[in-house]
């Protein structure tokens, strides 16, 4: 099975940061850990225990960067041939890096792997809902975002198309799919739960609603040309 690199972003994630790291070493399937946090921070206290027991790399920041600077300064370490995000208040199933890393094994013209998700407000808690994302490629992705938060996508994309752009605030992710989808690249679903996506009022994309939406529009204008 091919090689996965799961990058952390670790910032305001202090109650959350313990569990999400024994969810990836747990993994029927491991990855590399690659934890993203500010230095000296509680959030990198435990990663270092953690990391006291368990193999993982931690890169401190001196201070806050946004989540997709986070992620780039994460790709820099990161030595598998896939790479997934994994949001410290999220959960994945036990063998779900194994089976989205198998799709993309078994799919080779395929760029993205994602699947569903249940809604949940609580870690451990019982599903409120559930994320059932649609198939498509770009024209699809041009009308919504249906990635999901817990994607995987083949490092060697950031070769060819570039790094997250660092300016966007929360729909940098969305951007970066769009830009590979325009270039062509495709995205397979996986139509299965693989995982509890925690429902945060001060979630990121929550917490300035203006903003999102802003980003969004931003983004689709940036690559509506190639529609």
């Amino acid at each position: 099975m091919t090689a996965v690199s799961a990058i952390v972003s670790a910032y305001y994630a202090e109650k959350y940061l313990k569990g999400r790291l024994e969810n990836l070493r747990d993994q029927t399937l491991v990855p590399q850990i690659v934890v993203i946090c500010q230095f000296d921070s509680a959030e990198m206290k435990i990663a270092v225990e953690f990391q006291h027991k368990h193999e993982m790399l931690i890169s401190p920041t001196p201070g806050i960067p946004t989540v997709y600077e986070a992620w780039n300064i994460g790709l820099g370490s990161c030595s598998g041939e896939y790479i997934t995000s994994a949001n410290s208040d999220d959960r994945l199933d036990p063998d779900a890096i194994r089976l989205l890393s198998k799709t993309l094994d078994k799919h080779k013209d395929y760029a993205v792997a994602y699947a569903d998700v249940n809604r949940v407000d609580k870690i451990g808690g019982s599903p409120i809902g559930q994320f059932v994302w649609k198939e498509g490629q770009f024209g699809e992705l041009m009308s919504g975002c249906f990635v999901g938060p817990m994607p995987m996508w083949r490092k060697s994309l950031h070769e060819k198309y570039g790094f997250f752009d660092h300016e966007y605030a929360s729909a940098g992710d969305y951007e970066f799919w769009l830009r590979i989808a325009s270039g062509g690249e495709k995205f397979k679903h996986v139509n299965r739960i693989l995982g509890d996506h925690l429902e945060r009022p001060d979630a990121l994309e929550h917490r300035s609603p203006i903003r999102t939406t802003w980003e969004t529009a931003r983004a689709r204008a940036k690559y509506r040309s190639v529609a």
